[in-house]
């Protein structure tokens, strides 16, 4: 092995070990905003089941080609035994549109941040424009959905587009389940306005934490960006992997943003491929540990409980 390419897995190394913790750091805040959902169910799995069910899911989700939906599943029947199946789905959806929730909040920083950062080219700008609208009327909607309820609604309408009418009418004798769920996303909200902005307040730290990722790897190799350019950097990065969802597995489109979000901050673009490099084996460890606790996470019987089946 030579001398270069030693210095080269050295360097990986290192900058892999800080981020490892931190995303664990991270997942940890996820599982919190959770735990905080289901405090209001008479029982509930401790906190660290809750942490090991997260990571599970997420890793899940990524191994899912397309649409990144493995994890929801295994969630709510991990925490079923706890609070019965229409309480843990309710629970898995509540929290999904707090993950959401915090998302936006976060893309839109970056988006603020990227005016502020990156090169003032009209094109530039009308796309960070657009896609701060954009990003506002979805955060909007997405609060309306947690103070009136959204699912009944959506299913309402679903029977009004072409193509998808059929798939209403397949979810129509699931009405009142959707209803009784919608019930469960107005209550936590109105009732538990506290809760609500805790949960709210850990995902959005969850992904401010996790934008230092991109500050820690640019450290690695000597070079400070300041956590600021990396939020612009990471957020960005992952709105643009969003909005090509379609992408299995965001091949070649972290690749490709972090090439050019580099570049256009003034970094050397070859630091973005790197960065892409060290993230990617950041995600393949934490999925093997993800794929570890879903053995772990099925393990024991809840005990007795009064959620509702």
């Amino acid at each position: 092995m030579s001398r270069r390419l030693q210095a080269l897995l050295f360097v990986v190394g290192s900058a892999v070990f800080p981020i490892l913790l931190l995303y664990g750091t991270v997942c940890a805040c996820n599982a919190g905003a959770w735990w905080l959902v289901m405090a209001g169910e008479p029982s509930r799995p401790p906190f660290w089941r809750a942490w090991a069910i997260t990571v599970a899911s997420f890793s899940l989700n990524f191994m899912t080609p397309l649409v990144n939906v493995g994890g929801e599943p295994f969630k709510i029947a991990a925490v079923a035994p706890w609070l019965g199946l229409r309480r843990a789905a309710g629970s898995a959806v509540i929290y999904q549109m707090l993950h959401t929730f915090g998302m936006l909040l976060s893309f839109l920083t970056a988006v603020v941040l990227g005016m502020i950062f990156l090169p003032r080219s009209p094109v530039i700008v009308a796309l960070l424009a657009g896609a701060f609208l954009a990003l506002a009327a979805l955060t909007l909607l997405l609060l309306t959905g947690h103070q009136r309820g959204m699912l009944a609604g959506a299913l309402d309408r679903l029977h009004r587009i072409p193509l998808l009418d059929r798939l209403a009418r397949r979810l129509e004798p699931k009405r009142a389940t959707l209803a009784s769920m919608d019930e469960q996303i107005t209550q936590f909200y109105h009732a538990s306005p506290r809760r609500f902005l805790q949960a709210l307040a850990l995902e959005y730290a969850s992904r401010c934490l996790f934008m230092a990722e991109y500050l820690l790897i640019a450290l690695s190799v000597g070079l400070d960006i300041g956590y600021a350019r990396a939020y612009v950097i990471g957020g960005l990065t992952q709105l643009v992997q969003n909005v090509l969802f379609v992408v299995p597995f965001e091949a070649g489109t972290k690749e490709g943003s972090l090439y050019l979000l580099f570049q256009l901050l003034g970094l050397d673009p070859a630091l973005g491929v790197y960065t892409a490099i060290v993230s990617r084996v950041r995600d393949l460890v934490w999925i093997g540990a993800g794929v570890g606790l879903v053995w772990l996470s099925g393990r024991r019987a809840a005990p007795a409980r009064a959620a509702a089946p």
